[in-house]
C-alpha cells in the first residue's frame, strides 16, 4: 500500500487520467487476447471436420442464418473472419504498445524535471552536504527505472486480466481440471514469491550501489581532470581500469534483473497459454 500511495503522489492529474485510460485499454486488450486464444480452436474443428457444422447447434445457426450453400464456404468465411480479427488484434496491440511507451517516456521526463526542481530548491548548505553523483543518478537512472516500472505495471495488469478471462473460460469448460491447474499455479506463485522476488530485490539494491559508484567515478574524474592529467600514466591506467570494471559490474547486475523479470513474464505467458 505504501508503494501505491507514493506512486499516487508522484503522478500529476494529467498522468493519472492517462494511467487510468491505459488501464481501461489494457482490459480491452486482455479481452481481445483471450478471444484470440480461444477462437482458434473452433476454426480448427470446423476446418478438419465439416460434420461438426451440422452437429454443433451454434455452428448450425450461423450456417442457416447467413444462408451458406456448402460447408466449405462456411469454413472459408470463418477463416476470413478469423484472419481479419487477428489483424485487428495486431493493430490493437501495436496501439497499446505505442501509448504505453509514450506514457513511460513522458513520465520519465516529468519525474526528471520534478527531481531536478527539488534539487534546485535546496539551500546551498544542504546541497553541499550531498554527493552530486547520487543526485545525478536519481535524475538520470532512477527516474528512468521508475518509468519502466510503470510500464511493467500496465503490462502486468493486462496479463492478469488475460489469465482471469481464460480462467473463467476453463471453469466453464472443465472445473475439475481448472482446480488442478489452480493448485499448480499457486505452488509456482509461492515459489516465485519466496525465491525470485527476494533475488530481484537484492539485485536491485546491488545495482543501485554499483551505479551510484559508477556516477561517482565519472564526477570524480571530470572534477579533478587537471590533477589527473598531471599525475603519472600508471594512475591514469588505474582510474581507467576502475571505470571499466565498475561498468562491467553494473551491466552484469542489470542483466540479472532483466533475466529474473523475463522468467516471471514467461511464466505468466505460459499460464495464459494453458
Amino acid at each position: 500500500m505504501d508503494h501505491i500511495q507514493k506512486i499516487h503522489q508522484l503522478l500529476g492529474r494529467n498522468f493519472k487520467r492517462q494511467f487510468l485510460g491505459l488501464i481501461a485499454l489494457s482490459v480491452f486488450v486482455s479481452i481481445v487476447e483471450a478471444v484470440g486464444i480461444s477462437a482458434i480452436m473452433p476454426f480448427i474443428e470446423i476446418a478438419t471436420n465439416f460434420d461438426a457444422i451440422q452437429s454443433n447447434d451454434y455452428y448450425q445457426e450461423l450456417f442457416v442464418f447467413f444462408s451458406f450453400k456448402s460447408e466449405v464456404n462456411f469454413a472459408i468465411a470463418v477463416g476470413i473472419v478469423l484472419f481479419g480479427f487477428y489483424l485487428f488484434r495486431g493493430g490493437v496491440n501495436l496501439l497499446y504498445s505505442y501509448l504505453m511507451s509514450r506514457f513511460a517516456q513522458n513520465f520519465y521526463a516529468d519525474m526528471a524535471k520534478k527531481i531536478f526542481s527539488i534539487y534546485l530548491g535546496m539551500t546551498y548548505q544542504t546541497f553541499s552536504g550531498k554527493n552530486s553523483s547520487y543526485l545525478t543518478k536519481a535524475i538520470i537512472t532512477e527516474a528512468s527505472y521508475l518509468s519502466g516500472a510503470m510500464g511493467s505495471v500496465l503490462l502486468m495488469i493486462s496479463e492478469i486480466f488475460v489469465i482471469l478471462f481464460l480462467y473463467a473460460l476453463m471453469l466453464f469448460v472443465n472445473w475439475k481440471v481448472t482446480l488442478i491447474f489452480t493448485l499448480i499455479l499457486a505452488i509456482k506463485l509461492l515459489f516465485l514469491t519466496k525465491t525470485i522476488s527476494k533475488k530481484i530485490k537484492t539485485a536491485g539494491a546491488t545495482r543501485a550501489e554499483a551505479q551510484a559508484y559508477f556516477y561517482e567515478i565519472i564526477n570524480r574524474v571530470f572534477g579533478n581532470f587537471k590533477h589527473i592529467k598531471l599525475q603519472d600514466s600508471a594512475r591514469q591506467k588505474d582510474l581507467r581500469f576502475d571505470f571499466i570494471r565498475q561498468s562491467i559490474n553494473m551491466r552484469s547486475q542489470t542483466s540479472q534483473e532483466i533475466s529474473s523479470l523475463l522468467s516471471q513474464d514467461s511464466f505468466w505467458k505460459l499460464a495464459a497459454s494453458l
